[in-house]
């Protein structure tokens, strides 16, 4: 019986204990998760490079809120370019190449005091001599964190060179020509044309008049600001080709002014033996609905019509100066001879 009374007052002080919290170390928390990013792009942006030039990669990644921890990037190079140095003094740590110099590794030094996680490397490559001019080569980077991430999609970006020592690339403009009202729909066409003599690229920025034009209609590669719109492009135009884009212009209410004005200009990112034909213009007139009201017809006299219903209608002469006596002396005179006609003729019919 004792024994019984034993393991049951164990089992109630478990039991009481597990309740409480207090029966042993409690299980570990899963650790945060962070959704880190990558940044990766040339550091001499976009435009095109000569074979046999250096390009320099630069890595970015890491937010304030984010506590520091341990990173590593790797960095796959293209055929055709190769990796010459990561010197610079302000790097998040190394940078090494493998033995082929086609694959690089940067990782970083956690310094526990830094605030958020940020971390940056430059990665110096060179292209080969004997790549071919409009050769699109293509470098990938990988990023890989100490910390659980939640979305490690975001966690690779490539960035793709283009080899052109230059070409000629032009644009135009259409659009029917107007004039357009308040609430008038209408295309404009925009063409991006390659000369050659070898693929290339440009990005585009359009002047807008009014400023409220550049609001909606544009693609998704174009943000529009106040004024203009800016578009990038991500693919090199082959050698005779065009890249064409259709503007949906709507003509909003709150519209200034009395023109409209779409001035395209382009920015190759090769040098561009013909300038000139890389900018273009469509102007049209803005027409305002007139709110004055039609003039109203001039009076007219009419003359007036006599009614025969009533009396004291007949039209009458104006009397007015030094003739009015004697002509009321001829009246009475011609109204006294007939009254005395009337009388005279009166008495002969009753003799």
């Amino acid at each position: 019986m004792a024994t019984l009374l034993h393991r049951t007052a164990a089992a109630t002080a478990a039991l009481t204990l597990g309740v409480l919290g207090l029966g042993g170390p409690a299980a570990a928390a899963p650790p945060a998760s962070y959704d880190e990013t990558i940044g990766f792009y040339n550091q001499a942006g976009r435009d095109a490079i000569a074979p046999g030039s250096s390009v320099t990669f630069v890595i970015t990644s890491g937010y304030d809120f984010i506590p520091p921890q341990q990173k590593k990037v790797v960095v796959e190079l293209p055929d055709g370019v190769t990796f010459t140095k990561a010197d610079s003094p302000y790097a998040s740590g190394p940078c090494v190449a493998d033995a082929t110099g086609s694959v690089v590794t940067c990782t970083n030094i956690v310094d526990p005091a830094q605030k958020g996680s940020q971390a940056n490397w430059w990665v110096t490559t060179k292209v080969a001599d004997d790549v071919p001019e409009g050769t699109s080569l293509t470098a990938k980077a990988t990023l890989t964190t100490e910390l659980p991430d939640p979305d490690p999609a975001n966690n690779v970006e490539s960035w793709t060179l283009l080899v052109n020592t230059g070409g000629d690339m032009s644009v135009t403009i259409s659009a029917p020509p107007g004039p357009w009202q308040i609430g008038s729909k209408f295309t404009a066409r925009i063409t991006i044309h390659n000369n050659g003599p070898y693929r290339a690229m440009a990005s585009m920025k359009t002047s807008i008049n009014p400023v409220e034009l550049g609001n909606s209609g544009w693609p998704a590669n174009c943000g529009a600001d106040a004024g203009s719109s800016t578009c990038t492009f991500d693919d090199p135009i082959d050698a005779g080709g065009s890249l064409v884009l259709d503007i949906k212009i709507t003509v909003p209410a709150r519209a200034d002014g009395d023109d409209i004005t779409l001035a395209p200009e382009i920015y190759p990112t090769a040098p561009d033996p013909n300038g000139e034909n890389n900018t273009a213009s469509y102007h049209a007139k803005l027409i305002r609905a007139t709110t004055s009201p039609s003039p109203s017809p001039s009076p007219t006299t009419t003359p007036a019509v006599p009614d025969d219903n009533q009396a004291g209608d007949e039209p009458s002469l104006p009397i007015t100066g030094s003739s009015t006596a004697p002509l009321a002396v001829a009246g009475l005179s011609l109204l006294t001879a007939g009254a005395a006609a009337l009388l005279l003729a009166r008495r002969r019919r009753t003799r």
